[in-house]
């Protein structure tokens, strides 16, 4: 397995881990981690274990590269959290689907996103924005007003009104964010914009993981469905919030997928 790490010229800030199956690997699929909120102890898109490794070591064995990068005001990036917002975060998958066109590491019709969490928001926003995924696998799917906590960040701006239109700052699921990062949330909520994906899609959700993201991964499935995109939801019992407990069925579900779709 080839390893590259680096930033990228041009878009956001990020820091970016490319694994490919060999150092010439070309016009190969190509699938971008997106990663949820972290701790900054752990750090964004670092491959600290779990689902997204198995994911990555499979992907190689079926020659597909893997791309996973730092999102905006995470691990080594530290953007100004004052300033990020899931929109922010879109653009950060449309910069890394960006590099790996110009590469001719791959090309328009084979590039997707393996997302968890709020990850899965970065993903569906750059589908939505750009209709350009060739697929995307969503664990742990976040799309609704439910993210982080009930009530979710419209809620939880309505609490906090008078500071945030003050120019203050709170802490969020421990980013430190402002009244940008509401005023997006608002008007952006991927679950109110799926009519406008069109990529084929995997929801992935774990038996163990909190109720909103269960909820939104069936809503997701649903909207898709309807609106006639090619959609498959997979029930992982014993799985949690990050498919952690069943990494290997979640590469296995992923990478079959990924190849099935490509196939058609």
């Amino acid at each position: 397995m080839f390893k590259k790490y680096f930033k990228l010229k041009c878009g956001d800030q990020n820091f970016c881990r490319l694994y490919l199956p060999n150092k010439n690997s070309k016009d190969i699929p190509i699938i971008i981690y997106c990663h949820g909120w972290t701790k900054p102890i752990l750090g964004g898109g670092r491959m600290v274990g779990g689902a997204p490794k198995a994911v990555r070591n499979l992907a190689i064995k079926n020659n597909i590269g893997f791309l996973s990068f730092d999102q905006f005001g995470e691990y080594k990036t530290w953007g100004d959290n004052r300033y990020f917002t899931h929109a922010r975060w879109g653009e950060g998958v449309k910069n890394a689907y960006d590099y790996i066109v110009s590469s001719g590491i791959s090309k328009d019709g084979l590039i997707g996103c393996f997302g968890i969490s709020s990850g899965t928001t970065a993903a569906f926003r750059m589908e939505q924005k750009y209709q350009q995924l060739a697929f995307n696998v969503s664990v742990a799917t976040a799309i609704s007003n439910n993210i982080i906590n009930p009530g979710g960040p419209r809620q939880f701006y309505l609490d906090n009104k008078q500071l945030l239109d003050n120019g203050g700052l709170v802490k969020y699921c421990s980013k430190k964010i402002s009244k940008l990062f509401f005023e997006d949330d608002d008007k952006n909520l991927c679950i109110e914009h799926m009519e406008k994906v069109k990529c084929p899609t995997l929801f992935l959700q774990g038996s163990l993981d909190n109720d909103r993201r269960k909820q939104d991964a069936l809503d997701g499935y649903n909207l898709l469905k309807e609106n006639g995109v090619y959609t498959e939801y997979f029930y992982v019992e014993g799985g949690g919030h990050g498919l952690e407990q069943k990494a290997n069925l979640c590469a296995e579900k992923t990478i079959d997928f990924v190849k099935r779709v490509l196939e058609k």
